[in-house]
């Protein structure tokens, strides 16, 4: 049959692919100025030489018709001395492999935040108070209720998180509200310097163990995964950790990064903003001497909530365990970053059965045939 049903017409679909490559072009241009600022910090990183790259990476990439620079290399394999051609560069994944695996027209909407409890109702997650869509305010409860009512709930509790639903990401625009603090603050003008999109929150009381590293933010948990070959995999998993007072556990608010060993203890060395390896928060905790409460239960979390959306076969989850051990979901990313300068190879053991779906049009089951694949390949 040569008329393909159930898809975009002519030029929705030229409008869209102008669109998406030139938005992941942006992804990977950051991405390449990312890296090389990154190096410069590490004075070069790994620095193998030309001949040992060509012979242990390039030959790796070939059989794809992929040409990866030095750079990336240097920078992942600063940590382990050795070069690991299984590292995906980032300008490689956001032009090639994550448009073959992500849905990107459904990116801002199925990872709105204001959506979480329809798509997740069976996840803890924040007590929601009030949220906006599209100039719409809701309660937590999911009743619709005007601005003025809005603002009255709001002013009846003693704190709150405000944040985008939608346009956010690395902590910007996060806004922690305190009555005792912010008691000259006029809510009415907080919520209108928000426009629309946005979503307010209880703040989180985390666990004990969590709290006793840096008691001022919620340290989280980010977990990669991906499904392939009709299972969900954990790529990797880091503890986020806020330092000098910050409520942002964010790396690029001036975080700390540790990976998360299998069985939930941290490894003993974490990576803080000046990419140094450190064995001891500031504060004082060694990362050795912590395992992270409920860490199974947070896992069999993703692995469930990662099958009702497929749309984006790698995803970036953020959990939080609050004081009674139990994960808390608080957000989810359908274009999140690959922890690989922590963790290692963004595919693992996989890796190569990953890049020959993707590159060489094999089967992703071995009782398929190429055709789905062929439509979907990345040229």
């Amino acid at each position: 049959m040569k008329k393909r049903i159930n898809q975009a017409g002519k030029w929705e679909k030229f409008c869209w692919t102008v669109y998406q490559k030139v938005d992941l072009s942006m992804e990977a241009r950051k991405a390449r100025k990312g890296c090389r600022q990154q190096l410069s910090i590490l004075n070069g990183g790994y620095r193998g030489s030309k001949e040992l790259f060509k012979s242990q990476v390039l030959s790796f990439w070939s059989k794809y018709g992929i040409k990866p620079e030095k750079m990336w290399y240097d920078l992942y394999c600063y940590k382990d001395g050795k070069y690991d051609p299984r590292y995906i560069p980032q300008d490689i994944y956001w032009q090639k492999i994550y448009p073959a695996f992500n849905r990107q027209n459904f990116r801002q909407a199925y990872t709105d935040k204001c959506f979480y409890q329809q798509l997740f109702p069976y996840l803890k997650q924040p007590r929601t108070i009030v949220r906006n869509t599209n100039n719409c305010f809701y309660d937590g409860f999911g009743q619709i209720i005007s601005f003025e009512q809005a603002i009255s709930l709001l002013e009846t509790e003693k704190s709150f998180v405000i944040k985008p639903s939608i346009y956010s990401g690395e902590g910007v625009d996060i806004f922690f509200y305190e009555k005792d603090k912010h008691h000259n603050m006029n809510i009415q003008e907080l919520l209108k310097s928000y426009g629309t999109d946005y979503i307010v929150q209880g703040v989180v009381s985390q666990h004990k163990i969590l709290s006793s590293i840096h008691p001022e933010s919620i340290n989280t948990i980010r977990v990669i995964s991906f499904l392939f070959r009709g299972e969900v995999h954990i790529s990797s998993a880091i503890l986020r950790m806020g330092v000098a007072g910050s409520r942002l556990d964010n790396f690029s608010a001036g975080g700390i990064a540790c990976p998360i060993l299998p069985d939930g203890r941290l490894e003993e060395r974490a990576l803080n903003n000046e990419l140094q390896w450190i064995t001891s928060h500031p504060n004082g905790a060694v990362f050795a001497e912590i395992k992270i409460p409920s860490y199974n239960r947070v896992l069999e979390a993703v692995r469930r909530a990662h099958k009702t959306v497929p749309h984006f076969r790698i995803i970036g989850w953020d959990f939080a365990v609050d004081e009674i051990g139990e994960p808390v979901l608080i957000e989810y990313n359908g274009g999140p970053g690959m922890n690989q300068v922590t963790c290692g190879p963004l595919f693992g053991d996989l890796t190569e059965k990953v890049l020959d779906t993707i590159f060489l049009n094999e089967p992703e089951f071995a009782d398929e045939s190429n055709y789905y694949y062929k439509e979907r390949m990345i040229v």
